[in-house]
């Protein structure tokens, strides 16, 4: 094998490792789904310390539209966000990409406010997606 043939191969080899761990670091990990029910209603998803650390999150919503108040992110020390996000989800959205202002603590829930509009038959459900 000629040199130049070596450092090519070397080179791609190299770039497809930095490839492989930005699609790995760009993955959304589901945190957890609660079916959510009435007009006005508070609802929270636990998460604990087994999931690990995030920096990201965002909500998906299936079944019906949802409007969407506030979050409230409660950390494993006690620290929190309080996130306004006053947004109408429609059927099969997500909500914008959150930074969490705590990415070195793990998440021991998050408590959403929101309004479900039925627009469709059946139940509505809400996930939390986590980033790293």
């Amino acid at each position: 094998m000629d040199r130049r043939s070596f450092v090519t191969g070397l080179a791609l080899a190299a770039a497809g490792g930095l490839v492989a761990t930005q699609a790995q670091a760009a993955t959304w990990y589901s945190l957890g789904t609660r079916r959510v029910n009435g007009l006005v209603d508070v609802d929270q998803i636990n998460v604990g310390a087994g999931a690990g650390v995030f920096d990201k999150i965002r909500l998906k919503v299936t079944g019906n539209d949802l409007m969407l108040y506030d979050l409230d992110v409660r950390y494993g020390n006690g620290a929190r966000d309080d996130i306004p996000v006053r947004l109408l989800i429609p059927e099969g959205g997500m909500t914008r990409i959150i930074d969490l202002r705590y990415h070195d603590r793990f998440i021991r829930y998050v408590r959403f406010t929101y309004g479900k509009f039925a627009n469709g038959g059946g139940s509505t459900f809400v996930e939390l997606l986590g980033r790293r």
